[in-house]
């Protein structure tokens, strides 16, 4: 029996898995990234992280700008474009992400 310093080779179908769980469940990107598909897996967290700060700051900026008369629809209302955008960057970056791995499970 030998000892490498090398980690061991994961099968493909094995690599496609572990692309789909961090893909789904930990970063949409991640999984892409690690699987040497570096370019997409970077826009994929970009636009994750990206909407998911969009999103944050534009809550905080409505919750900010409400007053004691307004209730929580009024003040979002103003603001709902911008947090549907935030949303929808989040759930394209998913998207995109899980298709990819899903893909790979295919092949």
């Amino acid at each position: 029996m030998s000892r490498s310093s090398e980690p061991p080779i994961l099968a493909e179908s094995e690599a496609a898995r572990n692309c789909l769980g961090l893909n789904a469940t930990v970063l949409p990107g991640l999984g892409t990234f690690r699987i040497g598909n570096r370019f997409r897996g970077l826009v994929e967290m970009g636009m994750a992280l990206g909407g998911t700060l969009f999103f944050c700051l534009t809550l905080f900026r409505a919750m900010g700008e409400r007053d004691e008369s307004m209730t929580l629809p009024q003040a979002f209302a103003p603001h709902t474009f911008h947090l549907l955008f935030g949303v929808i960057l989040v759930l394209g970056s998913w998207l995109s992400g899980v298709l990819f791995a899903r893909g790979l499970l295919q092949k």
